[in-house]
């Protein structure tokens, strides 16, 4: 096991991430997910207090400021903290375990000649299936269930409730995600 290759890895994904969310914060653009997770959710929480559904609920709910410390937490701070680093030493070592058996190139079903929208529809199919069947898990699964627990915790429901989940959560998702899309020539980042 090459140790240096592993941290080197890991150093350049800290970089890397945090390069990624100082642009994201700072230099606003069209395809900035940083603003438009932002101005989305300003939005509909406007349109919530325009139009609300629950008349008698304040606009700041109960946990409105703890729902968006999830979102900014699960969506951004996580994959600086720990997420971005693991997964990519992950993904790498995987390759590695597979380069052990000769496997150099696991995609199984070659769709780059597809039309475009033939790739993005098996893709969206095929992710939206796995992160059903993962929830079904979650909820079925007894210790995967108190991790879960945190999302059903809301009381009040708001804009924002659906971000609020355990960390463990993106972590789950993506590594059930990760092997069916790769097979298919999609990395975790697609």
């Amino acid at each position: 096991m090459d140790l240096e290759k592993y941290l080197k890895i890991i150093i350049d994904s800290y970089y890397g991430y945090f390069d990624y969310l100082v642009n994201e914060m700072f230099y606003p653009s069209w395809q900035n997910y940083f603003w438009w997770l932002l101005g989305m959710s300003l939005a509909v929480w406007l349109l919530e207090i325009v139009v609300p559904w629950r008349k008698e609920q304040a606009i700041f709910r109960k946990d409105f400021w703890l729902d968006g410390f999830y979102m900014f937490f699960n969506y951004f701070l996580f994959s600086l903290i720990a997420y971005n680093a693991i997964s990519n030493v992950a993904v790498e070592a995987f390759n590695d375990f597979l380069a052990l058996f000769g496997v150099e190139n696991m995609i199984a079903l070659h769709i780059e000649s597809w039309p475009r929208w033939g790739q993005f529809l098996l893709l969206f199919l095929l992710a939206d299936f796995i992160q059903w069947n993962v929830h079904v898990m979650l909820h079925r699964v007894p210790i995967l269930w108190e991790f879960h627990k945190v999302h059903h915790s809301v009381e009040q429901m708001g804009f924002a409730a659906h971000l609020r989940f355990h960390w463990m959560e993106t972590i789950i998702y993506k590594t059930v995600q990760y092997i069916p899309l790769a097979m298919i020539g999609f990395g975790l980042k697609d």
